[in-house]
This record gives C-alpha cells, structure tokens and sequence, in this order.
C-alpha cells in the first residue's frame, strides 16, 4: 500500500496572546443633569471598531458605552442616570505577524470604578481594566501525510479541525431616514454620527452567505433653538445582505467580519435626519474534517513541520424552552387574543458568552413583536414590543475557560396567548442553541513530498 496524502487549506495560528491594560478619563455631566454626589454603578458594553495588524503588532481601536447610574448633588439625593463613551486604542505584540494577515480580536472588561473628579460635582474620572486578546492567522494548503509509506511504523495523531472551502466579500451601502423623537427638539446641523454593526444572523446558502445585522446610530446634533444646545438620538438601521462565496453548501460553517468605511449624513427637514452607512462584509465558509495524520516515522529520518490549527474540541446543541409575561404598557389598550409574533432579533454578545469547565454558558435576548385584538368596543388591531431575556449552557467535554468559543441561536417555535389579565401577554419560545469550542494545537506533522 502506498502512503496516502491529503492536501488542506487551513487557518494557520501565527500566534495568539493577551494583555492587561488601564484606559482613563474624566466626563462632565450634561447640563441639565445635576452633579453627582456618589457613584452607584456602571454598566458596560465593549465595541471594537477597527482591528489592524502591522508587522509584529495587532492594533485594536474601540470604546465602551457606559451607562453611569448616580446620587444626585442635591438636598433630596435622587438618582439619576447618564449616558457615555469611552474611547481606547491598545495594541497587542505578536512575533511573526504581518499586514496581510487575518487577526480575531476579544476585549473583556475585567473592572470599572467612577469617582467624582477633583472634588468637582460636575466631573467624572472613571478608569477601566482591559483584557485585550489577539490572535493572527494567515491562509496556508498543507499536504498531510494520512498513511504512512509500505513497512514504516508511524505514529498517528487525530485532529478535528475546519478546512476552509471558499472566501468572498461584498461591499453594501445601508441608508434610512429617521424622525426626530417627539420629546427632542428639531435639528439644525448635524455634527456627528457614530455607527457601530452587530450581525444578528448568517446563513449559508448555495454559494451564497446571507447575513443580517444592525446598526446603532448615535446622531449628535445642533438643536434649532435660540441657544443652539447639542442634543444626541439613538436610531437603529437593520440591513439583509449577501456575499457570493462560491463553493458554499447549506450545513457549512461560516464567520463574518464587517467594518464600516464611511458615514454619510444630511438634514432632510428640522424633524428628519437621512444616514448613510457604507460597509465591508467578509465571509469565510468552512467544513469540520477529521482525519488521523502521521507525526512520526519510527525509525525513520524524516522532516517534521509545526502546524498550529485550531482544533475543535467540541459542539453541541441545547433546546431552551423560554416562557415570559409581557406587561401592556399603559397607554395600549388590553389583549383579548393574539394574533401573531414576530421575532426581530436573538442577540448574544461576544461578552455574554462564558466558558467554564465542561460547559458553555449563554446569555442573551430577544426582540419580539406582538400583534393583538384589543379589548376594545371596536376590537382594533394593536401591537406592543416585547424583550426576553435567557440564560441557559451548554454541555461541551473538554472545554476549558481559556478556549474560544462561537455560538449561534435560532428560535424554532414562538407562541403568544393573553394571560388571566388583559393587561399581560404570555409568550412561549423555543430558542435552540449551539456551540463550538475550540483550542489552538501545536503539532509536529509529517508532510508529503512530491
């Protein structure tokens, strides 16, 4: 028997590492808010926003959305809330890595404290522990020898990894035009608008990969008025969009990247602000193979090469039955019958996902709309939004806390029914969950020769 080879196109591991660091700044509060007294908390949410890899380095531009709940500096100590970013820009060192490369990118907030600044009510020092992993990959077709030459003993190894089937990208344009919300004044001049994209689902199709996202606008604003005070109002774009892959097939795997190259803007009227979002989507379309390789010829002078892959350590699925009650807001009349519900989104943010010994634990929400026949004399249709919240882990035998990990969900049945209260509507949602971890490997392979 002759020894059998087979040539593969992998995501080979440059290298991967991770760095502590403290980003700082000072905020004043907004006028008109009142000045702040104590801190009671900050909630955070992480964005990246640009990834580059230079020779030796991988850059990671991004910011924080903090929402600073406050004692207020006043006689009677309310509680008030404000909104704000913090920017940070770090890099990550990585030997080998240069700009043509492909680099995944993770940042963790491991602490954050606010304390009033300078004695000063009006100012706000808050200081942030990152936790900033990089890791750099460049495209590499290795020939594996599978089966050794006739009479050589070899030592056999098994790797479960993804081969790369075929890449595309895509350029988009996303545009809207959004009403100013009644309680805001009506706007002058636009200064800014800051746009940030998460994809909420992918899907593959024959040699297409279908992907669908939304766009958090942030549009900051000269009000027209008499002082021209700034103003801000938080918009939301949701886009459909494919990217040509040829090769791809339904059950492949698939991951996307998406960075926003420009921003556009305009006035439309006093109420009306038009926002145009132009993007890069990039897809990768893989399939999970299994294959014993050769790591040694026993006996044999032979040249071994190092290959570090990620290696799947496991995937699995969980069925997370979901029930929740959604309170009618005041101003809607009650639900005597429903009549649909339409999901809008599951969202599970990188940060929300947690690996643990053996396990994979998933947080996250749902977008929901809810149609129904109110009990009104004249039965009208109405509808009310709804967010469900879930937790739930999944079961993954040799995962471990310092592995990756992609998750994906998809809701499999939804249903709505009135509760014993007009007031409140009972939905029922079967939400699947699936999980994969993997591990970057390094292994000494022998490789075929012609």
């Amino acid at each position: 028997m002759r020894k059998r080879c087979e040539t593969l196109k992998l995501d080979h591991v440059v290298g991967e590492k991770s760095k502590q660091a403290v980003v700082q700044a000072d905020f004043y509060v907004p006028k008109p808010k009142p000045g702040i007294e104590k801190v009671i908390s900050i909630d955070k949410t992480v964005k990246v926003t640009k990834k580059e890899v230079i020779k030796d380095k991988v850059i990671v531009e991004g910011y924080l959305n903090l929402q600073i709940v406050y004692v207020a500096d006043l006689p009677g100590q309310p509680v008030h809330h404000m909104h704000q970013r913090l920017d940070f820009t770090q890099f990550v060192e990585i030997k080998g890595a240069e700009p043509e490369m492909m680099s995944r990118v993770k940042v963790k907030v491991e602490d954050i404290q606010g304390k009033v600044k300078d004695r000063h009510p009006g100012r706000l020092e808050v200081t942030a522990v990152l936790l900033v992993f990089a890791k750099v990959t460049e495209l590499a077709e290795v020939t594996l020898m599978t089966s050794p030459p006739p009479k050589a003993e070899a030592i056999m190894e098994k790797l479960r990894l993804e081969e790369i089937v075929a890449e595309g990208s895509n350029d988009v344009m996303v545009s809207g035009k959004f009403r100013v919300p009644p309680e805001k004044p009506p706007v002058e001049k636009v200064m800014d608008v800051d746009a940030s994209v998460a994809i909420t689902d992918k899907k593959v199709i024959e040699n297409k990969v279908i992907v669908e996202g939304d766009i958090t606008l942030q549009i900051i604003y000269v009000a027209d008025l008499a002082t021209q005070p700034v103003h801000h109002m938080h918009q939301t774009l949701h886009f459909t969009q494919f990217i040509e892959v040829f090769g791809a097939q339904p059950e492949m795997n698939v991951t996307v990247d998406e960075t926003i190259t420009h921003c556009g803007f305009d006035v439309v009227d006093p109420c009306t602000v038009s926002v145009e979002v132009l993007m890069d989507l990039d897809a990768k379309v893989t399939e999970p193979r299994e294959l014993d390789v050769v790591v040694d010829l026993v006996g044999v002078d032979t040249e071994r090469e190092l290959l570090r892959v990620d290696n799947v350590v496991g995937e699995d699925h969980t069925q997370v039955n979901i029930k929740d009650e959604v309170q009618i807001p005041y101003e809607k009349p009650g639900v005597t019958k429903v009549l649909d519900v339409k999901i809008h989104k599951v969202e599970v943010l990188p940060e929300d996902i947690v690996i643990i010994k053996d396990k994979v634990i998933v947080s996250g929400r749902i977008d929901a709309q809810v149609l129904y026949v109110s009990d009104m004399p004249d039965q009208s249709v109405h509808h009310v939004q709804a967010t469900v919240k879930f937790r739930d882990f999944i079961s993954i035998p040799g995962a471990k806390p310092d592995m990756s990990v992609t998750v994906q969900a998809a809701v499999e049945h939804v249903h709505g029914r009135p509760a014993d209260s007009s007031r409140r509507v009972v939905l029922e949602i079967v939400l699947k969950l699936t999980a994969r971890v993997v591990d970057t490997v390094q292994i000494y392979v022998v490789l075929c020769e012609d």
